[in-house]
């Protein structure tokens, strides 16, 4: 059976429950526990919220935080299997607040080939390149690395 991998700014709301698996209940958030709660600290929870039938990522006290959804389609049925969340929060730079990785699809899962978190990655680059004035691209959790867009 073939399957594709999509990239897409949202998602309907009935894969709620697999965004909030994604964001929330992710087994893989123990190895960064620490970045992620001074990243919560200093920018806010992240919300899930219905709009007229489409999911979005809210973070308390920041508009215009946006999204990429990363989703498994295969026979007619989709699922995410990753997200990024990002705000423009100075001229110059998009940070990436928030990501998360279906386990199957992260580091030594089944699918890791696809390398999931890479093509969301390389989708805000783009965005970045786009965006007059961006020059960076930074990941909350990895303060100490900065990429240039």
């Amino acid at each position: 059976m073939s399957y594709r991998i999509t990239v897409k700014s949202r998602l309907p709301a009935t894969m709620r429950g697999q965004l909030e698996a994604l964001l929330f209940f992710n087994a893989g958030q123990h190895r960064i526990r620490q970045e992620i709660e001074a990243t919560i600290e200093r920018y806010g929870i992240p919300e899930l919220i219905d709009d007229r039938g489409w999911m979005h990522v809210q973070v308390a006290g920041i508009p215009e935080v946006q999204c990429l959804f990363a989703v498994h389609e295969e026979d007619g049925r989709a699922r995410p299997v990753g997200v990024v969340v990002y705000v423009r929060d100075s001229f110059e730079r998009i940070t990436v607040l928030h990501v998360g990785v279906a386990t199957d699809y992260a580091y030594g899962g089944p699918y890791s080939g696809e390398r999931v978190l890479q093509r969301l990655m390389q989708q805000i680059r783009q965005v970045a390149r786009r965006t007059s004035g961006i020059r960076h691209v930074e990941v909350a959790y990895r303060r100490s690395r900065v990429a240039t867009a």
